[in-house]
């Protein structure tokens, strides 16, 4: 299959109010006018516009009946709500869509030609595409390159990459504008090995009310903020590390900023690291894991698809476990909701086939 990447013009103006409901606002600042007794008039809004609440759900109420009566797609609601695709008769074409707020990625199997037309005019792709230009004011951006950061590599070999290498480099040149000190250049993980003491350390010196370096609070959570976007969208790598340093997030001391120095150096030798996924069949593969060293143990897992992760988390227990046993248990829970979910995911794409077999195993 393919990727196209499709952008609603102005989205929020695409929307429609329901029947029967009534919006109002101030008159512009410097345009006011007023009746005979001084009263402000109010303007009527007749279609959503950006700046009221409704406006982001009045453009969904109106792109998904689009999509599951206009162009008769089926909806993936047990699983995502956000996601249609096209169940073919005849079992040979493919089309699924992404929603994410006015952006859409559409998958497909039919060609497309260098004017953005699907080559086969019968195909439903053809269809869909003539329908949309019709029904809405769109943008095809072409194949999709790069998504909210992450960005696509297609392989030789047919694998396809994703990084965000770019990404990367804008935070170096934030942070590290001259480059990597000398004393980091040697470090061959993203934290030091203890990284665990010293948030506890820090959690336990100070509150967030009271934090005893409040000049390091902003810089040290920006730098988070940065990072966890890699550590939830292509760099599992650093879903242990950053996660755990966003227990101090409101406490910081020295040694964690020096642990997120630690991060962006381990990212500066391994800047195009990403998410490489095989075409071959895959069934998917969970792997779960707890690390029983503190009051409160850390759960880890990761579920795979493809030859490589699609979902993976690092998060402190919220109970106390009693024995190593217990923590494995309560990581493994974690480790199945994912599962669970991806398997509904996985299996909705396309009903036709049989269903994605899986499996999780912990140690």
């Amino acid at each position: 299959c393919h990727v196209r990447s499709i952008d609603f013009v102005a989205a929020y103006l695409q929307g429609e109010f329901v029947e029967g409901e009534v919006v109002y606002c101030s008159m512009p600042p410097g345009y006011e006018q007023y009746d005979a007794n001084g009263n402000a008039y109010l303007c009527k809004v007749i279609k959503p516009i950006y700046g009221i609440p409704q406006a982001g759900r009045r453009l969904q109420r109106k792109v998904f009946p689009w999509m599951t009566e206009t162009m008769t797609m089926r909806q993936l609601d047990d699983s995502d709500a956000c996601v249609f695709t096209y169940d073919d008769p005849a079992g040979k074409e493919t089309l699924t869509v992404g929603v994410y707020v006015d952006n859409l990625q559409v998958v497909h199997s039919s060609d497309i030609d260098a004017n953005g037309d699907a080559v086969d005019k019968s195909s439903f792709l053809h269809r869909f595409l003539t329908q949309l230009r019709s029904d809405w004011d769109i943008v095809d951006e072409g194949p999709m390159e790069d998504l909210l950061a992450m960005e696509t590599k297609y392989n030789s070999d047919g694998t396809i990459t994703l990084h965000q290498e770019k990404y990367v480099r804008k935070l170096l040149a934030k942070y590290m504008p001259d480059g990597v000190p000398p004393n980091l250049a040697r470090q061959s993980l993203p934290y030091s090995p203890d990284v665990c003491m010293k948030v506890l350390i820090a959690c336990e010196a100070s509150t967030a009310a009271e934090p005893l370096h409040p000049e390091l609070v902003r810089p040290f959570q920006e730098r988070l903020g940065a990072l966890l976007y890699l550590a939830t969208s292509t760099r599992a790598d650093l879903a242990y590390v950053v996660p755990l340093l966003c227990r101090a997030m409101s406490r910081p001391t020295p040694d964690l900023v020096y642990e997120t120095d630690l991060i962006l150096a381990y990212l500066a030798r391994n800047a195009s690291t990403g998410l490489t996924y095989e075409r071959k069949s895959s069934k998917l593969i969970g792997y779960a894991d707890a690390s029983w060293e503190t009051k409160n143990s850390t759960s880890g897992w990761v579920i795979l698809w493809q030859g490589c992760a699609v979902s993976w988390g690092s998060r402190k227990q919220h109970c106390v476990a009693l024995s190593s046993c217990e923590a494995e248990i309560v990581a493994l829970s974690e480790a199945s909701k994912d599962m669970v979910y991806m398997r509904k995911f996985v299996n909705g794409l396309d009903s036709s086939y049989e269903p994605i077999p899986s499996s999780l195993s912990t140690d």
